[in-house]
Parts: structure tokens; sequence; C-alpha cells
């Protein structure tokens, strides 16, 4: 991906206070000594964050799983490569919401997709024992939140291939559904700095619906939607919440801070 989604990332960091007391830490997964870990650590330096190298060991997922495990803190902020912070007071709404009574996640978006669902007829025995069909609320893990303790003590494993890292996010033992069995609550943060349940998560204009007004943190899925032409649009917003429904009451984003 080179180093211009590192770039955007801290353009958004310094653009859009976090409101919150935190320690920010940039992490670069590979040989410590290329030019874009070289880029990063300058990037890191601007930014009075640290900077942390980890093994190049499978995806995103596998990669939080090793700063949980190097990094002290009470609660991790996580947010990938992609991430592009679109509002001030981002991290204060969401260790807001992750405080209330018992809340276990908070992210910027969550969806209902099924990769058993939406794949292929023929694919579908394959995937039948991983994921669950459509309906399956899950947080999706481009930017979320969640207690360090809890995080490890999750069934997360290591070295995840691509369907297995979709497995973790949205599968039977996804992180949502382990964090559901403990009696905790999974919820998506908006601009608006209100939590999500995840019956509202559709009208919370947040993840391909709404024109995405409310949306806290954006991704290259959340962007994809905003680029696409209307009919790739509507196929896209099916493929999160199913047929399309008339939505009568989605949130107006607060006015921009600074």
């Amino acid at each position: 991906m080179g180093i211009a989604p590192v770039q955007r990332f801290a353009a958004s960091y310094r653009e859009h206070p976090a409101d919150h007391e935190h320690g920010l830490v940039i992490v670069h997964k590979g040989p410590s000594d290329s030019p874009i870990a070289l880029e990063c650590r300058v990037i890191a330096q601007a930014l009075d964050a640290d900077y942390l190298t980890v093994a190049p060991i499978g995806r995103d997922l596998d990669t939080y799983r090793q700063v949980a495990e190097r990094v002290c803190a009470d609660a991790l902020c996580l947010l990938n490569t992609s991430s592009e912070i679109l509002a001030g007071g981002w991290l204060s709404a969401l260790h807001e919401a992750l405080c209330r009574p018992a809340t276990g996640l908070v992210g910027a978006t969550g969806s209902f997709e099924s990769a058993f669902s939406s794949a292929p007829r023929p694919l579908r025995p394959f995937l039948r024992r991983r994921f669950a069909p459509f309906p399956n609320p899950h947080i999706r893990t481009n930017a979320f939140m969640l207690r360090r303790e809890l995080m490890l003590d999750l069934r997360w494993g290591h070295g995840r291939g691509k369907r297995g890292v979709l497995a973790l996010e949205s599968g039977h033992n996804s992180i949502t559904r382990q964090i559901q069995e403990r009696g905790l609550r999974a919820v998506v943060v908006g601009r608006d700095r209100r939590a999500y349940e995840s019956d509202e998560w559709r009208r919370s204009a947040t993840f391909r619906s709404g024109g995405q007004a409310n949306l806290l943190i954006a991704d290259n899925r959340t962007r994809q939607y905003a680029d696409a032409s209307p009919t790739l649009r509507a196929e896209l917003e099916a493929f999160a919440w199913g047929p399309a429904t008339a939505i009568t009451s989605a949130p107006r984003a607060p006015a921009h801070r600074a």
C-alpha cells in the first residue's frame, strides 16, 4: 500500500483532536530497515508517537494481537492503515461508549453482511461451518476499541489467511460474537457521539447507508461506497443490510469540530 495511507491518517489525526488522553503508537509490520519503516518512524516522531515493529505474520488482526501482547494500556483503539479520522472528539466518543455498563466492544462501523450468504452457491458448503447466514451483525475491524485484558482473553489465534481473518471479524466465533457470549454489548459509535445497538446500525448513517453522513472514521470500504455510482451503492447497501427499506430518521452529523 505504500506510505500514502499512513500520511493520510497522520493528516487526519493532526486535523481532528482526540479529546481524550492517550498514547499513539504507529505500528509497522515487517523489516525495521525498509524504506516504508523508516518513513513510518519519521511520521511517528512528527506526531510525538511511539513506533513499534512487529513480525510480518498474517494480516491486520494478527498484527493487533501482537500489539496487544506488547503494549500496556487499559484499553486499545485499533485502526488499520486505510483509516482516516473524520471528526474531532473521535477517541473520546469511542471511549465514552466503551465505559457504559455492559459494553465490551465499540466500533466506527458495523454490518450484517455474511460471507456465506453472499458467496456463489457452489462455495457455500465450504463456508457454512465458519460463517453464519445473513443477517450476521458484527463490528467491522477497520476501527474498533475494547479493553486490552478482554482482548487477550478472546480466542484469537495467529497467522491466519484472508478467510481466517474474515472469520474472526464476522464468523461463528467472531470477536463480536465472543464478546456477546460474555453478556457484553457491541455497539457502533457515530460522529454524533451516540452509541447504536445492532438494530439501529443501518439507520445510524455510518456504513453504506444515509450517505454515511454520521461516519466517524473512514476506510477503504466506506470510500468505495462514497465514490460508487447509484447502482453500485444500492448493491453495496444490500450486501450490508439486505433489501432497501425506507429510513425515516437518519441522524444528522454535528457541525465540524476542529
